[in-house]
């Protein structure tokens, strides 16, 4: 239940977007509080090679957070191996095509242990046992012969009933993004139930509950680009306000979105240590407001492009940009009102 998106400018420059509402329990109670897009580069090796990248998942929240957690892991291991190998700091590292290698290959074998941890808890043996067709209890062998017991694990393992206790596992797709001095700004989509990566040749995805709202909205946009638009030319302000346009409709709609938009922000052009930049406090929240007033036409869109790129990139603080966001309307008290989720003016029962 999550809303994760991303969008391409150019070949240097991008956005992530997300919600950060999740389900906590059985009884699937609301809790705003999901961490749904991290960063999966650590900061020494962003300052070193240079490369930055945020990996997003939709599904079941702890499984994401376990791959956000391995995939860095990965990434430092691997870093660290081949400082070691070089004996000094690389002059390159890693593609961002490698990294969504990386990421699959870290969702494969997080998938494989869960599956098998389920199967040995149940029955005592694990998937290799299965596929060999015996297991081995104090010296005995004993084969898998017991056609409900085989006929279970064959579903476990291809989910191919699409229910049950394996869809917590299966049901998990994701999207990574970043820059890397060698590609460029590149997205990649990944999933455990079409099992593969896939570079995303469009200038967005949309991934989660959220999608077929956010969908929409996002192909409405990029069907109005040309083609060299589309091929890199696409304007920071109004790309990432299309994309928080979009998400606003997936928050309204669908079911698990909602909260605050985490927003990230990727510039190739930028030193190293500031080319992603996190937003997820107040200022998305004025981000998410300014862009929905604009829906309502509380604001013209210039006056809502402008502020947003204040807030984005223009340095403005949540106070200031606050400021000239509620002198920018002349219906101001309709405005405060209709962001607070009464009536329009005007609307009747």
């Amino acid at each position: 239940m999550t809303s994760i998106n991303a969008i391409r400018f150019n070949e240097f420059s991008g956005a992530m977007v997300c919600d950060e509402q999740r389900g906590w329990n059985p009884e699937n109670m609301i809790i705003n509080s999901a961490d749904k897009i991290k960063p999966v580069i650590p900061e020494d090796i962003v300052r070193e090679q240079g490369i930055v990248a945020c990996y997003g998942n939709t599904g079941t929240s702890t499984i994401g957070d376990e791959l956000k957690f391995n995939i860095r892991k990965r990434v430092r291991q691997e870093y660290d191996g081949l400082k070691k190998k070089k004996d000094r700091t690389p002059e390159k590292f890693i593609t961002m095509e490698e990294l969504a290698k990386w990421a699959f290959e870290a969702q494969t074998k997080l998938k494989r242990d869960h599956i098998n941890q389920t199967i040995e808890g149940r029955y005592g043996f694990s998937v290799n046992d299965f596929i060999r067709g015996y297991y081995e209890v104090e010296g005995k062998k004993i084969e898998i012969k017991d056609k409900a017991v085989i006929s279970a694990i064959q579903d476990a393992i291809t989910w191919s009933n699409r229910s049950g206790e394996m869809t917590s596992v299966f049901l998990n797709a994701g999207i990574i993004a970043g820059f890397d001095p060698q590609q460029g700004f590149r997205i990649f989509s990944l999933s455990m139930i079409e099992y593969g990566y896939h570079p995303v040749q469009e200038i967005f995805l949309c991934d989660g509950s959220g999608r077929d709202m956010a969908s929409v909205y996002m192909t409405e946009y990029s069907n109005r680009k040309t083609v060299p638009e589309r091929r890199g030319a696409i304007d920071r302000v109004e790309g990432l306000f299309e994309m928080i346009l979009a998400v606003n409709a997936a928050c309204r709609h669908d079911i698990g979105c909602e909260g605050y938009l985490n927003i990230m922000l990727f510039d190739g052009h930028e030193p190293n240590e500031t080319r992603l930049r996190t937003i997820n406090d107040d200022r998305s929240k004025l981000a998410a407001e300014i862009v929905h007033a604009w829906e309502a036409r509380f604001l013209n869109r210039k006056t809502a492009c402008d502020l947003l790129d204040e807030l984005m990139w223009g340095g403005g603080t949540w106070e200031t940009v606050d400021e000239k966001f509620c002198k920018a309307s002349t219906q101001y008290e309709a405005m405060l009102d209709f962001l607070r989720g009464y009536p329009e003016s005007g609307a009747t029962c």
